[in-house]
């Protein structure tokens, strides 16, 4: 379960993940690098449990951001409490 703190760093991010997107960036790469950034940017140690606890912290946020993108645009719909407050907040 990602926490509300987690999600609204993840959701603020997606504008550039879309960018990097329209620049020819795949998905994959963008996300990675958005998360990179998160990571390299958390002054408040928001992902420090999480960064800690998984084998690969780069590709679990990237996976993540991509999710959240899908949800905040209304794509896909929410699956867990907390994401029902990001669901259709952000559409292209």
């Amino acid at each position: 379960m990602w926490t509300p703190s987690e999600n609204a760093k993840i959701v603020g991010i997606l504008p550039d993940y879309r960018l990097y997107i329209l620049s020819n960036v795949s998905i994959v790469e963008a996300s990675e690098k958005c998360a990179k950034d998160l990571i390299d940017s958390d002054t408040f140690s928001i992902f420090t449990k999480r960064v800690r606890n998984v084998k690969n912290p780069v590709q679990r946020i990237a996976e993540h951001i991509r999710r959240m993108d899908e949800v905040s645009s209304g794509m896909k719909p929410p699956e867990s409490d907390e994401e029902h407050n990001w669901a259709g907040c952000y559409k292209y």
